[in-house]
């Protein structure tokens, strides 16, 4: 009864400005039982129990490493200033369900303040980079864009050490016009001792069954340079995503190509998915060969409703180095359910 009173309080002396606000709790939770191996020689994963090689072990993957996506909560909210113009926030926690234990940080998936108008949307603090949007465009059909997508899990090394999240940003995203976008990021390094900002830039096309994009991001810190191309088409009866990035990465690192493509194919309820993805990596100054990676990944879900969906997947992993030993040689096999509230 107490709550109910403090509740009516608060909506009284609200006023107006409570009417015009509105705010959003969500969440998905995300768990699968599977088996992982490898049977390469590089450095062991921590995915393995007790770091064994060759060892088949079978264990409950939270979302993000075994499944379709990490689980989260969040808060999301609005509030219309007049004039067009929006205020809105989001607050986006990520943690691994198999346990319970929150990612570090606590709001890794966003932290952010905008605000929105005729003009765009200019964005300010925590949240995911323009690069990053544009592979997700080209791995949309790519066996969900998941921790089973082919590209994932050492075959782009691109995608392993690229900030997909950047810091202390500063965005901005174009309105749409007939279709078309753009968006930049710029990311603080709030250090003296150093020059080590970050920045990214998109531009794309996009209509109903149509989206390209370029994308590109620089990381003064690493001394590495980013491009991806990116490209998906919903037929219908099926729909293909494809991409195409390049790291050129500083001497340490080498340089990568790399190339992706997925599809997928829904049937009532079921959507069967799949992908294959390869890379080669040279030496930044020689141009000789480093490495080379490929994957190839299965994967179905099934609805259950619209909120709830049943899946497994299948991924495929090998990479090789530069005089051809398996350094990764790793097969995933899982089974698990999503729900998104």
């Amino acid at each position: 009864m107490k709550k109910s009173i403090w509740a009516v309080a608060a909506l009284l002396t609200a006023g107006s400005a409570w009417a015009q606000s509105s705010v959003t709790f969500y969440g998905r939770i995300d768990l699968s039982v599977g088996s992982i191996k490898d049977n390469g020689t590089g450095a062991t994963s921590n995915k393995l129990v007790n770091n064994t090689r060759g060892q088949s072990v079978t264990r409950m993957f939270q979302g993000g490493d075994g499944g379709l996506t990490t689980s989260r909560w969040g808060l999301r909210g609005t509030e219309d200033l007049g004039g067009g113009l929006k205020a809105a926030f989001k607050l986006e926690n990520r943690f691994d369900a198999d346990t319970g234990a929150s990612q570090d940080p606590f709001f890794k998936g966003e932290s952010s303040l905008s605000l929105i108008g005729g003009f765009g949307e200019i964005k300010l603090g925590r949240s995911t980079s323009v690069y990053d949007d544009v592979r997700a465009v080209g791995q949309k059909f790519d066996v969900f864009d998941s921790a089973f997508t082919a590209s994932s899990n050492g075959v782009f090394k691109s995608g392993g050490d690229y900030a997909n999240r950047l810091d202390n940003k500063i965005s901005y995203y174009s309105p749409d016009f007939g279709g078309f976008y753009a968006g930049l990021d710029y990311s603080f390094d709030e250090d003296k001792t150093k020059s080590a900002d970050r920045y990214a830039l998109k531009f794309g096309y996009k209509e109903k069954a149509f989206e390209i994009a370029l994308g590109y991001q620089n990381e003064k810190d690493k001394g590495d340079k980013y491009t991806v191309l990116a490209g998906n088409y919903n037929f219908g009866s099926f729909a293909l995503s494809a991409s195409y990035n390049h790291r050129n990465g500083a001497a340490a690192n080498g340089d990568d190509n790399e190339y992706a493509i997925g599809v997928a194919i829904p049937v009532d309820a079921w959507t069967f998915s799949a992908g294959y993805a390869s890379s080669k990596t040279k030496n930044s100054t020689g141009g000789t060969k480093n490495a080379k990676a490929q994957g190839f990944a299965l994967g179905v879900t099934y609805a259950l409703s619209k909120r709830t969906r049943l899946y497994a997947g299948y991924r495929d992993v090998e990479v090789k180095n530069n005089v051809g030993v398996k350094t990764k040689d790793e097969r995933l096999y899982a089974v698990g359910v999503r729900h998104d509230f």
